[in-house]
C-alpha cells in the first residue's frame, strides 16, 4: 500500500470507529429509554448509563477496533484478496477478533458485545461510510452530526415526558438521614420532634430537629440527647448536612450518656 493509500484508509477506519462508537452507545443504552412514568430523572438516568457505556466503547472501538481492521485490510491488499471470498473471510476475522476481546476481559457479557461491535465496525467500513465519503461535504457533515442529533433528540424527549422533579424538604432531609441502620442515630425519633424516656433512673430527652441552611435543599439535622438524674445533666448532640441523596457530619459536643456508658 502507497502512503496515499495508507492515509485514506486510516481517514476511514476513523470515520467508521467514530460511527461504530455511536451506534454501540445507541444500542445498548436503548433499553434505558423511559417515556413519561413517574421517574423525574429519567433522562439522568439514561444520559449517565449512555456515559458509562461510551466510557468503555469508545477506547475500545477507537484502538482496538481500527489497530484489527487496519491490519486484516492491509493483509488482504498485500495477499492480493479480492471479491467475495474476501469480504468473507476479513468479516468472519472481524467477528473472531471482537469475541477474543470477551475472552481477555474474561467476560461472556464483553465477548457478545465485542462481537456485535466487529459486525457494526465491518458493515460501517464496507458500505455506509465508503457511501458518506462519496458524497458532498454538506451531506458528509450532516451525516456525521446526525447521531449527536438523535442522541440529543432521545435525552430531550425523556426530559420532556418525565415529571417535574420534586422538591427536597425538611420532612425528607429527617427521612434521609435516619433511614439507616445500625448508627448512633437509631435511638433518635424518625420524625422532627422530642420522646421522653426514662432510662436506669436517668430523666432523658432525644430530639430530631431540622434546620434550613443558605444552601437551597440543604439543611442541617440536628440529634440531641439530654439527661438528667438529680444533679447531674448532659447534654449529647450530632448534626448532619443533608441534601438530595447525600449526608455528611458537620459537627457535634458532649460524650456518651453515662446510662449508655457502663453497657
Amino acid at each position: 500500500m502507497t502512503q496515499s493509500n495508507v492515509r485514506q484508509m486510516l481517514v476511514r477506519k476513523l470515520a467508521v470507529a467514530y460511527f461504530t462508537s455511536w451506534a454501540i452507545v445507541l444500542w445498548v443504552s436503548f433499553p434505558n429509554i423511559a417515556l413519561g412514568g413517574a421517574n423525574w430523572n429519567a433522562a439522568e438516568n439514561y444520559m449517565s448509563w449512555a456515559f458509562l457505556i461510551a466510557l468503555y466503547a469508545v477506547p475500545a472501538v477507537f484502538l482496538y477496533g481500527i489497530l484489527v481492521s487496519s491490519l486484516l485490510e492491509a493483509t488482504s491488499v498485500k495477499l492480493k484478496v479480492k471479491g467475495p471470498a474476501e469480504a468473507m473471510v476479513s468479516g468472519l476475522l472481524h467477528v473472531a477478533f471482537g469475541l477474543c476481546f470477551g475472552i481477555v476481559l474474561q467476560s461472556s457479557l464483553f465477548g457478545i458485545m465485542g462481537g456485535g461491535a466487529a459486525i457494526l465496525f465491518f458493515s460501517f467500513d464496507r458500505i455506509i461510510v465508503r457511501a458518506i465519503l462519496t458524497l458532498k461535504m454538506k451531506t458528509r457533515v450532516i451525516s456525521f452530526i446526525a447521531p449527536v442529533l438523535l442522541f440529543v433528540l432521545i435525552a430531550g424527549a425523556i426530559y420532556a415526558t418525565a415529571p417535574p422533579k420534586p422538591p427536597f424538604t425538611a420532612k425528607d432531609a429527617v427521612q434521609f438521614a435516619t433511614s439507616g441502620s445500625g448508627t448512633t442515630i437509631d435511638r433518635f425519633p424518625k420524625e422532627e420532634g422530642v420522646v421522653k424516656l426514662q432510662i436506669e433512673g436517668y430523666d432523658v430527652e432525644r430530639e430530631t430537629k431540622v434546620e434550613e441552611t443558605a444552601e437551597k435543599e440543604t439543611y442541617n439535622v440536628v440529634f440531641t440527647e439530654r439527661w438528667s438524674k438529680r444533679e447531674e445533666s448532659g447534654l449529647y448532640q450530632m448534626i448532619y448536612e443533608v441534601s438530595r441523596g447525600s449526608m455528611g457530619a458537620k459537627g457535634g459536643n458532649g460524650e456518651d450518656p453515662p446510662y449508655l456508658q457502663s453497657r
